[in-house]
């Protein structure tokens, strides 16, 4: 018996190696995929329930300045703005800023919102950013 060489072996077994490497590209390219998938999900999501939260606070803001302000839980208020930010951890650097801008402004506001009709428009404005950094950030997924 004449022992084979390599390159005998290689060329022998060429088909079965080509269908290991596709195999594992395959295998590779679709584990990679899935992982961009699944991040979008959750941005998506995230995106979505920062946008619903910023337009039931919108109508919280809005109600204790423009309403009976006798019903005002700024309480209710400080657990939207919390929530927003816990779900910006989700999602970009700039939307986790607009985020947190959003809790500074309401810290800053939130006393005089009843009163101060600026206090308002300060708030809303910082919400409006958000919910536009948001949008755009869920047009720019794939």
């Amino acid at each position: 018996m004449k022992p084979s060489t390599i390159g005998k072996q290689i060329q022998q077994n060429l088909l079965a190696l080509i269908s290991l490497i596709v195999a594992i590209s395959a295998l590779s390219y679709t584990s990679w995929r899935n992982e961009i998938s699944e991040d979008n999900r959750n941005h998506r999501a995230a995106g979505f329930e920062i946008m619903r939260e910023a337009a039931h606070f919108q109508l919280l803001v809005d109600q204790a300045t423009f309403s009976d302000s006798a019903q005002f839980d700024p309480i209710q208020g400080w657990v939207r703005v919390n929530l927003i930010l816990s779900l910006s951890r989700l999602m970009s650097e700039e939307i986790q800023n607009r985020a947190a801008n959003l809790k500074l402004v309401w810290s800053e506001n939130w006393s005089s919102i009843m009163e101060d009709k600026n206090s308002n428009r300060m708030v809303s404005e910082s919400i409006s950013q958000l919910v536009t950094s948001v949008s755009k950030h869920l047009e720019r997924l794939k």
